[in-house]
């Protein structure tokens, strides 16, 4: 018999998502070794919800356990950004040419209220809102690709790049590019045009990427 869910969160659950919004708002730093008593210490709780939190984050590959050092804050090196990012650029392409057959005036409009909402985001620099809107936006169009083996496989590349999505948007003028950036896109939809719909995605993507990779080569030389 299935047992009934908890009504409230558990400590570790808790932990969790403590933790694991501090390291994707660069709160903890990559690299940055996270000691359980430490930790159990700065949350008022046992040692126990805290591995069971840490253990979590390393599934989600936030975190990495490495021999004689414990857990330590995942390190993405450039060579990986730029696989994953080439990666994604040929998921999301697919995404957006199995989209198009499926293409609504709803799903038109909730695009273009999802560039408002980013707009209203901007305005007040709220950075949590800015993610939340791009992420929902690209969603938007994977759900309508209607794939759940393409879901899969995007979702997947999509949680390896969470600890530096927030350096993407963090960058000099690049939230306004991106909300122009997505403009562009809705537009191309609305014509049914797939070689400029591609284009758009492209030029996204290749944009993202540059904007982190000079994030890291500002941490390099700073």
């Amino acid at each position: 018999m299935i047992s009934k869910l908890p009504a409230v969160k558990t400590l570790s659950e808790r932990a969790f998502e403590e933790l694991r919004s501090a390291i994707l708002e660069g709160k903890i730093p990559p690299g940055t070794r996270l000691v359980e008593r430490t930790l159990a210490e700065d949350m008022g709780i046992s040692r126990t919800p805290v591995h069971d939190a840490l253990t979590g984050l390393v599934k989600e590959l936030l975190v990495k356990k490495l021999p004689n050092k414990g857990f330590v804050v995942s390190r993405i090196e450039k060579k990986e950004i730029i696989q994953l990012y080439s990666l994604r650029l040929h998921l999301e392409i697919l995404a957006l040419q199995w989209a198009l057959s499926n293409l609504t005036s709803d799903l038109l409009r909730k695009l273009k209220n999802n560039v408002s909402r980013m707009e209203q985001c901007a305005l007040k620099e709220d950075i949590k809102c800015i993610v939340r809107a791009n992420f929902e936006f690209h969603q938007m169009i994977l759900a309508a690709a209607d794939s759940q083996i393409l879901t899969s496989f995007i979702e997947q590349v999509q949680a390896n790049a969470r600890l530096f999505r927030i350096r993407s948007v963090s960058s000099p003028n690049r939230i306004q590019m991106v909300i122009e950036e997505h403009r562009k896109l809705i537009s191309a939809l609305e014509k049914k045009d797939e070689e400029g719909a591609v284009n758009c995605i492209k030029s996204h993507l290749d944009n993202a990427l540059n904007a982190i990779l000079a994030t890291f080569d500002s941490d390099e030389t700073g």
